[in-house]
Parts: C-alpha cells; structure tokens; sequence
C-alpha cells in the first residue's frame, strides 16, 4: 500500500496526515473528523482544495474526487501543496452527516 502525504486545514489549526492512495471518501471524511475532535453528530464536513490563486476552490464529494485529489498529491509530493481546507456546519443532532446524507443511508 502507498501513502501520500496530505496536509488538513480547519480553521487556525494545522493536521499532517498520510492518507491511502485507496482512500474513499468516508475514509478521508473520518480522518478530518477524528484529527480535529469534530462530532460528526453535529457536523456536517465540507472539504476543498485550491489549483491555483486564479482558480475556484475544487470540492471534494466523492470517492472520484478523493482518487482524483490523492493522483494529484502522488505527482507533487510537497505536503504544504494543496491542502484540503476542512469547514463545518451544524447538523441536525443524531445524524453522522457527510454531504448532507447520513452514514446509514450513504452505506445502504
């Protein structure tokens, strides 16, 4: 198995983290959640990434985006390159939220 090296950005904190190059993205979700003590009850994960100053912010949704993120991270190997910005809302308690659909629901 192969790691890539990913830095995670969530407000003032800073998170280095070595993420599977077969990373889902629940996987990546659980990751940012459990670095930052978030309560995934009550939070909802937004995560993005930015190219270029002169580019919008990509957002990470997907299994096919976190692949697309991780082939990226696997060319340019700088851990300070490219760092997924971790945001949060609140959510409904009682219901683990990633893109607004429970986990439940996402796993069935």
């Amino acid at each position: 198995m192969e790691y890539v090296h990913v830095c995670l950005l969530y407000g003032s904190q800073l998170a280095l983290v070595m993420v599977d190059n077969n990373c889902c993205y629940i996987k990546l979700v659980e990751i940012a959640v459990t670095k930052f003590s978030l309560d995934p009850t009550k939070v909802a994960v937004t995560m993005t990434y930015t190219l270029n100053v002169d580019l919008p912010l990509i957002r990470i949704s997907s299994d096919s985006n976190v692949r697309i993120y991780v082939t990226l991270k696997t060319v340019e190997r700088d851990p300070s390159k490219y760092p997924i910005n971790i945001e949060v809302t609140s959510t409904k308690i009682g219901h683990e939220s990633l893109r607004g659909v429970s986990v439940a629901e996402y796993n069935n």
